[in-house]
């Protein structure tokens, strides 16, 4: 009998055992979406394995398969290997990993888009008395000259009642046809360009490098850093090309949704009749459907998404490309808490692929490897065409009275004059970050998180950025009743204010998540700024990568230090990566670019470093102060997350926990910190505790963590997660 192994896509912590009828004997195989009975109820699995058994060996009889989901596996051995290192790796269930990996649009089997078409009945010639029925003759004239048609566009230049004559008349028959669903497919709004690309020597020499890895089908890890506007795009689409050549394929990760548009129509510019396929949690379920499937097809192609689509089911893998690989958006926040770039990186070891790391800013654990391990560390230290790095200034904001310092006012007026776009960089949304009394203490504060309310002037509310808790404006004091009320630090919503008030001439827009919640909003305020509709771009981190707009030519950080106060020990790191990432966006064309940093301390070495964009000396210090501390690349951290609505339960429990951790890892090479109130002490109204691990090796550790949770009794109302290799701290 042929016993299937099914993963359950519920809650249940081990794979369960089915028998495979006879009639599903060569449709059910490895990686099959499966029908079948768990309980009473049906439900659907994974198929992670086939055997054959004796009936006669089972303790007990098997249920059947009833049926499978899709005629072809929708997943491979090796991509089930992967979620399997996923669910050892970061200390999470199984549920958890193919959930992730295979949504809920892939497991509902949602139709194909079918649409109506029009096509001639026979071949015989039909004959219709033009002076009797005129418009049904010039119809027909029309028919001809487009044998097959969809009805949608034949209504649009002739009535229906024409059509249900000639349809009457057997003339033409309605058929139906599969229409894909292609992310994208309808925009045309960003820049194309389809002409070839003269590579300079610097990456002509970095595509025969990485171009020898691929030769050699073994596993190998190349990081790209080049400096903004360098063509490490153009490297990725050269070695694109030469892997399809090859019959293979590409996987090409972004950090952010924000960027799939412009590479998506780059390269489908560049690769004319290739269906470059999209994959992101911003698509329609049925473009997400047609790209998975698309996927399963193709023997060779191209996609491109965010962190999710490490998942996607290509067919002969050759190369993954990770761009901005330093981003902090490559990990999931929530359960299971994976680093895409990292689960990229042994995707491609499975397969023996190359992973290609891109950024002009790499994080210190990749830089860490090309020096410690085996990466190879390829250079484009030069921008093209000749362009300069823009010009840097650094204000002193303790000798300014507003937000906009004299000099950036006095620079913005100059490129408004020439016709020049700008860009204004502030990471914070909203229009004031918190609301408090001048008169006494009190803060407007979130009931459910220990944070304070930011006030939206659009929408005149206090909005809770973490749990979305949302109250009107307080027009007195709830405290003591004064109308004193201070609107504290600026948001982006202030700003653009500012901006309308500096410049009334200028077409100044804003980008943020609180006005991008339409599908493709995005896209259409940056093609309007590409196609210089905008003057001034003011926005969050949404804009601060991977954009390029050759008319930018002066680019405003109007509160530079902001993210060097984080409790974070990647604070510097952070901090220098956004502030030369912003500041890249400038003079990326023939004319030279500007960009005005505003700080309270000018004076501190990550604001002179960002300036110089020294990457070289920034590492240097950065690797020095984390070897000292033993933090990450010398050490792996391990954040174990303690929740709950009972603070005293929860304040217990932590202790007793981190107690019995210390005497269960006493004989392994660990350091164990806490248990700490976390930064962010309430979140949803669950109080929140942190401990910390430190160990060198995540492998030779976290199967003794799994062993152990596995003897833990947790009180009811607390929850615990471990977050491997963390990089919020919150």
């Amino acid at each position: 009998m042929l016993v299937a192994e099914v993963l359950i896509f519920a809650p249940i912590d081990r794979a369960l055992f089915y028998a495979v009828p006879d009639a599903l004997h060569g449709m059910v195989q490895v990686g099959s979406l499966a029908n079948i009975i768990v309980g009473q109820s049906k439900k659907i699995g994974l198929v992670i394995a086939l055997d054959e058994k004796n009936p006669a060996t089972l303790s007990y009889p098997l249920k059947p398969i009833l049926s499978t989901v899709y005629d072809i596996p929708i997943a491979d051995a090796t991509l089930i290997k992967l979620y399997f290192w996923i669910a050892k790796y970061y200390l999470c269930d199984l549920f958890s990993v193919i959930d992730t990996a295979i949504p809920s649009v892939i497991r509902k089997n949602i139709p194909f888009k079918l649409i109506s078409c029009l096509q001639f009945a026979s071949q015989n010639e039909p004959a219709i008395d033009k002076k009797k029925f005129p418009k049904q003759y010039e119809a027909l004239q029309f028919l001809r000259r487009n044998p097959s048609i969809a009805k949608s566009e034949f209504l649009e230049k002739f009535s229906r009642n024409i059509l249900e004559a000639l349809l009457r008349k057997n003339i033409i028959y309605e058929t139906f046809q599969r229409q894909e669903r292609i992310a994208y497919g309808a925009l045309d709004l960003l820049n194309k360009c389809s002409e070839n690309i003269t590579l300079t020597p610097e990456q002509t020499q970095i595509v025969a490098s990485v171009t020898r890895s691929l030769a050699s089908k073994i596993f190998n890890v190349h990081l790209l850093h080049g400096v903004t506007g360098s063509g490490k795009t153009e490297v990725y689409i050269e070695l694109i090309r030469h892997v399809l050549n090859r019959g293979g394929s590409v996987l090409y990760l972004l950090p952010e949704l924000a960027l799939t548009a412009q590479v998506v129509e780059k390269l489908r510019s560049r690769f004319e009749g290739l269906p470059v396929l999209v994959w992101h949690s911003g698509l329609s379920d049925g473009e997400r459907r047609d790209a998975w499937q698309g996927a399963l097809n193709a023997a060779s192609t191209v996609a491109v998404g965010a962190r999710s689509a490490v998942f996607l089911p290509l067919n002969n893998l050759q190369l993954i490309i990770v761009d901005e690989e330093h981003e902090s958006a490559y990990k999931q926040g929530e359960h299971p808490r994976y680093h895409g770039r990292d689960v990229a990186i042994y995707r491609a070891k499975l397969y023996d692929a190359v992973c290609l790391l891109g950024s002009a800013t790499p994080s210190i654990e990749s830089y860490f490897n090309t020096r410690f391990k085996n990466y190879k560390l390829e250079m484009l230290p030069r921008r093209i065409d000749r362009c300069q790095l823009p010009l840097v200034h650094v204000v002193d904001m303790r000798y300014e009275k507003n937000v906009f310092s004299r000099l950036l006012i006095k620079k913005m007026e100059e490129r408004l004059e020439k016709k020049e776009q700008i860009i204004l960089f502030l990471n914070r949304r909203g229009y004031a970050p918190s609301v408090l009394c001048k008169c006494c203490d009190f803060i407007a504060t979130c009931p459910h998180c220990s944070i304070p309310l930011t006030y939206h002037k659009t929408k005149n509310l206090l909005i809770c950025h973490f749990c979305s808790y949302r109250e009107a404006l307080h027009s007195k004091c709830p405290k003591c009743g004064t109308i004193e009320i201070l609107y504290n630090g600026i948001g982006t919503q202030r700003v653009e204010q500012m901006v309308n008030e500096l410049f009334p001439q200028a077409r100044a827009a804003r980008i943020d998540s609180d006005i991008m919640g339409k599908k493709h909003e995005f896209i259409y305020f940056l093609s309007d700024f590409r196609r210089k509709k905008i003057d001034i771009l003011l926005g969050t981190q949404m804009i601060a990568k991977g954009l390029d707009f050759p008319n930018v030519t002066l680019v405003g950080l109007l509160n530079a230090d902001g993210s060097l106060n984080q409790q974070d020990f990647r604070a510097n790191e952070r901090t220098f990566q956004l502030l030369v990432q912003v500041a890249g966006r400038a003079g990326r064309g023939e004319i030279s670019g500007e960009v005005v940093i505003q700080t309270h301390i000018p004076g501190n070495e990550i604001i002179f470093l960002s300036k110089n964009a020294d990457y070289a000396e920034f590492s240097v210090s950065e690797l020095k102060m984390r070897e000292m501390f033993g933090y990450p690349p010398y050490r792996h951290i391990i954040n174990v997350n303690l929740s709950g609505e009972n603070l005293e339960l929860l304040k217990l429990f932590s202790e007793n926990f981190s107690k019995k951790l210390v005497d269960f890892l006493i004989n392994d090479s660990v350091e164990i910190r806490g248990p700490m109130v976390s930064p962010l002490e309430k979140l949803q109204n669950r109080y929140r505790y942190s401990i910390l691990i430190f160990v060198r090796s995540v492998s030779k550790i976290v199967e003794k963590l799994q062993f152990f949770r596995s003897q833990l009794t947790i009180p009811s109302g607390i929850y615990l997660a471990f977050d491997v290799d963390a990089l919020d701290f919150l």
